[in-house]
């Protein structure tokens, strides 16, 4: 027991030893400031300078607080770094054996300026003609690779890390960044940082810091986690960082992510789960600035949200094209964001928005690099039917080309059209198959220009609003001059109702179109314009005697069943359906008449002929 006694009275005494001989080197403040500067130039290369008062202290650590500091760096005249409050704490055990270990850096008020190199400008691809596009992804490839090959060849960790400390405090910091040209100044505000155990042993480091951007709009960043650095692999280990975001978006985006930044390469290997209002993504995510693709992502979506489209990469989302303004479709396609896009994503999204449309269960599958994006797999589920489709957009040269293939099984056709405001003039299912290639340099031209075939087949239709056999009904009734005593049903439900479809110059082309009434037959032919939507069909409609059970009015002869009735639709798919189509009187009194007067001659020859056989 007495043993156990005698160790701490012995570091007692040690203290005070320490303190006896150390004491007087404290109360000198010029000869700490000299020492202070001297290992700082030592150290770093940077001059310090104090401006205000200097006070010292010995109990619990030794410190050193000084006021008005200001640190210029290796090569400049004036300093870049200056701080309105400047606290030191050193252990003391450590100073025994020659050790330094700082025990604390408190800093308030710092203010940093940096001069940025000159930005590289930025290149226009859009003013490139198709041979100088070829050359510039060339050399865009061969630049990466360059990159790469040197990458890390300069890079090192900041001093302060190099060093162990225990708690970091930083408050009411601001650093701007000054652009060479414009001397436009960028400010970003540190209002609180706080880490502990600072080192480069891959020893866990806690950090929790606040970040604000100004501006008309404030964006300020929240960060709390605890990351590992590996100062001789040049590895950060970020584990469970949560970072959120506000003002950037109209709801907060929270962000929780954990992975490796290996800062020679600059690569960042990160699972990550983000969260924007209802929206959440779940995943894995690489980014490599030397490799292609440069964003390379694994994830899983509750919903599409544009906070997503950051995967296109850090120069697709600075590019003004990416602004989003009102669009016309005629402004010409944004390429020259297309091609900055190098990119590789297999996303599972629950459910994805395309104005007006919403598709479910989406799986894709896609790549995009020097403006081209391949679609390899899209399925989904678009009202009730099963979307499946393949892809390519081409943007590598000025004229931009796509080529699309695929179907969509039992869509359900009211909800289709509710979705796209449209009155549910039909209802039913649908299924079609297409396979469309077009080129252009406006979505609108490129919309015009697509090509190819496209087949409907459909299930249990229905026209809304529109009663084909009362329409035709009321033609024969005039015909057969006697009125309609039936009142008819206010749609029309098909039996059968298909059609082999073409695009090409802009237009739908309708033929043949065939659909199947009980009593009537309908064939014809027409077009839809895709951007204005007006359309105009012609029918030829083959009536049967059994019309004659819709009315007595409706009763045909056969001379009325040997004739086409014409029915003639035009319009916009806005308008009320009740006024799309007609039946045309006057082609049905001028057919009519043609067929009596061949039933003559052939009933006349007939006569002739048996005379002359008699």
């Amino acid at each position: 027991m007495p043993r156990l006694i005698l160790i701490p009275l012995i570091l007692v005494a040690l203290l005070v030893l320490a303190a006896i001989v150390l004491v007087p080197l404290f109360l000198d403040e010029e000869k700490v400031l000299e020492i202070a500067s001297t290992q700082l130039r030592e150290q770093t290369g940077a001059t310090l300078t104090v401006g205000g008062d200097t006070s010292l202290s010995l109990f619990p650590v030794l410190g050193v607080s000084l006021q008005q500091a200001a640190i210029a760096m290796p090569g400049e005249e004036q300093a870049s770094i200056s701080a309105r409050a400047l606290s030191i704490g050193v252990q003391m055990m450590p100073l025994l054996s020659g050790r330094v270990e700082i025990d604390s850096i408190r800093l308030d008020g710092l203010n940093a300026s940096i001069t940025s190199a000159p930005e590289q400008p930025a290149i226009d691809t859009g003013k490139m003609t198709d041979r100088e596009l070829d050359a510039f992804y060339d050399e865009r490839r061969k630049a990466r690779k360059q990159a790469g090959d040197t990458a890390g060849a300069e890079a090192a960790l900041s001093v302060p890390l190099a060093l162990k400390v225990r708690e970091l405090t930083i408050t009411d910091a601001r650093l701007e960044t000054v652009d060479p040209e414009s001397e436009d100044i960028s400010v970003l505000e540190i209002p609180r940082l706080e880490a502990t155990g600072l080192n480069l042993d891959q020893t866990p480091i806690p950090l929790s810091m606040e970040l604000r951007v100004p501006g008309e709009e404030v964006i300020s960043v929240l960060l709390e986690g605890e990351l590992r650095v590996s100062q001789q692999q040049q590895v950060v280990q970020l584990d469970n960082l949560e970072v959120q975001v506000n003002g950037v978006m109209a709801q907060p985006v929270n962000l929780q992510t954990s992975g490796e930044v290996d800062i020679n390469r600059q690569v960042a290997d990160l699972k990550l789960s983000l969260h924007l209002g209802e929206a959440q993504a779940k995943g894995k995510v690489r980014y490599a600035s030397f490799e292609s693709p440069q964003v390379d992502a694994i994830l899983k979506l509750n919903q599409f949200s544009p906070a997503l489209l950051a995967l296109a990469g850090p120069e697709a989302a600075s590019a003004d094209a990416t602004e989003t303004t009102a669009a016309s479709g005629d402004e010409p396609l944004p390429l020259d964001a297309i091609r900055l896009i190098d990119t590789r994503a297999r996303l599972a999204i629950e459910q994805a928005v395309f104005e007006p449309h919403v598709v479910t269960d989406v799986k894709v599958s896609l790549r995009a690099k020097e403006g081209v994006i391949t679609v390899d797999t899209f399925t989904g589920k678009l009202h009730g039917g099963e979307l499946d489709l393949t892809a390519t957009f081409n943007g590598k040269h000025n004229t931009a080309s796509l080529v699309t293939e695929g179907k969509v099984d039992a869509l359900d056709i009211a909800t289709a059209l509710a979705a796209m405001e449209s009155e549910p003039v039909f209802s039913g299912s649908a299924s079609l198959d297409w396979k469309l290639n077009g080129r252009g340099r406006t979505p609108n031209e490129l919309v015009a220009a697509l090509k190819g075939p496209i087949n409907l087949t459909t299930a249990e239709p229905a026209l809304r609003g529109m009663s084909v056999e009362g329409m035709l009904c009321q033609a024969v009734a005039l015909v057969n001059q006697e009125s309609l005593t039936t009142t008819f049903p206010a749609d029309t439900r098909f039996q059968t109702l298909g059609a082999a479809l073409t695009l090409d110059d802009g237009k739908l082309n309708l033929k043949p179109l065939k659909a199947q009434l009980p009593q009537i037959q309908l064939t014809g032919s027409g077009s839809l314009d895709l951007l204005s939507q007006n359309f105009k069909t012609t029918f030829k409609a083959r009536l049967s005697p059994e019309l004659e059970q819709l009315d007595r009015a409706c009763r045909v002869s056969k001379r009325l069943t040997a004739i086409d009735w014409p029915v003639k639709c035009k319009g916009n798919t806005a308008d009320d359906p009740g006024k799309w189509c007609g039946v045309d009187t006057e082609q049905i009194i001028e057919d009519m008449a043609k067929n009596e007067a061949k039933r003559k001659v052939e009933k006349e020859a007939g006569k002739l002929l048996d005379k002359l056989f008699k």
